[in-house]
């Protein structure tokens, strides 16, 4: 090997030791002493009765279960829970000490019993956007990473609760109705789940290419989040808002289900929506409201004139040439 090779493995290791030396923060610090180190103190699960998450999503245990404070008392999801609060227990260690990384903003994610007592405070930073997991966080006075990205703990409702509030299968599907204002559309599907629409004019046909969403509208809706109850009636806009009705089988049983889409929520692209047998007050994606707010010129088109059959031509009539008189000329 040439003195040159040499000179440049030499420089190679001199740059991978002060990495090394940099991330775990230099000879003497408190990186080897904190390196595999659980971040938690421990905790009974039982013991549990409140977790928030800073001013994003608090959730808190009662005697009708855990509701979801920051969604106006809506229930959460126990197993969702515990799933999650299992994540802050033994197996949540420190991967190693970062230094010259300052976390500029953090979430307290705070658990406490019944009493108010603090049984866990986690200081949360950014993930790790390399790895694809791990997550920062402020530990013993550190910058650590964590062996965990701890997905739940961003705030999202979804994480905590059954956001699924209507499951209806399209197959079950008999019937569809839309309704704003004075305008009223009612579609039946028949058994090769063909849809006819009713009172269709001479001159008018059912728009096929439009009526593939029709009975899913309510297959596979999730909320985005629980509205305020305290909203007015004006603010939601249910009034002079989009009515859809399905009539569906379940079991041996016909049922109807009435929804109504509202306005747009201020400030985002979801709308108030509600379903007649919930009490709540949901906000959904607009592309979800949008399979509910058909109107009779969104699924009408008009029938295609017949093609027009041009005039049979007739033949002129023959004419037999006339014939000499007899003894003409003679």
């Amino acid at each position: 090997m040439t003195n040159k090779n040499l000179a440049v493995l030499g420089a190679a290791a001199v740059v991978l030791g002060a990495a090394a030396y940099f991330l775990n923060g230099g000879a003497g610090s408190s990186a080897p002493k904190l390196n595999g180190r659980r971040v938690t103190p421990a905790f009974e699960l039982a013991d549990v009765a409140r977790v928030e998450i800073g001013g994003k999503l608090t959730l808190a245990a009662g005697e009708k279960g855990w509701t979801v404070e920051t969604c106006h008392g809506y229930p959460a999801d126990r197993d969702k829970i515990a799933e999650n609060l299992l994540k802050l227990g033994p197996e949540l260690k420190v991967g190693q000490v970062v230094r010259g990384k300052k976390l500029e903003k953090t979430t307290p994610v705070t658990l406490k019993d019944a009493s108010g007592k603090e049984l866990v405070k986690l200081a949360l930073g950014d993930k790790h956007s390399k790895w694809g997991h791990g997550r920062y966080a402020l530990f013993d006075g550190e910058t650590v990473l964590l062996s965990d990205q701890l997905d739940a703990f961003d705030g999202d409702v979804k994480q905590w609760c059954n956001t699924r509030i209507a499951s209806i299968s399209s197959s079950d599907v008999k019937a569809v109705a839309f309704r704003h204002g004075k305008e009223s559309v009612e579609l039946e599907k028949g058994t090769n789940s063909t849809w006819t629409l009713k009172g269709l004019g001479p001159k008018e046909e059912l728009d096929t290419s439009k009526t593939y969403s029709l009975d899913s509208a309510l297959s596979y809706l999730d909320f985005n989040s629980v509205a305020d109850p305290k909203l007015t009636e004006a603010e939601l806009g249910f009034a002079t808002g989009y009515v859809y009705e399905v009539t569906f089988t379940e079991g041996s049983n016909t049922v109807k289900r009435t929804a109504t889409v509202g306005n747009t929520v201020k400030g985002g692209g979801d709308r108030y929506f509600k379903l007649d047998d919930r009490k709540w007050i949901f906000t959904i994606s607009s592309y979800s409201a949008e399979n509910m707010m058909k109107t009779r010129k969104d699924l009408v088109k008009a029938k295609p004139e017949p093609p027009k059959s041009e005039p049979a031509k007739t033949e002129p009539a023959k004419t037999e040439p006339k014939k000499a008189a007899a003894g003409k000329g003679k």
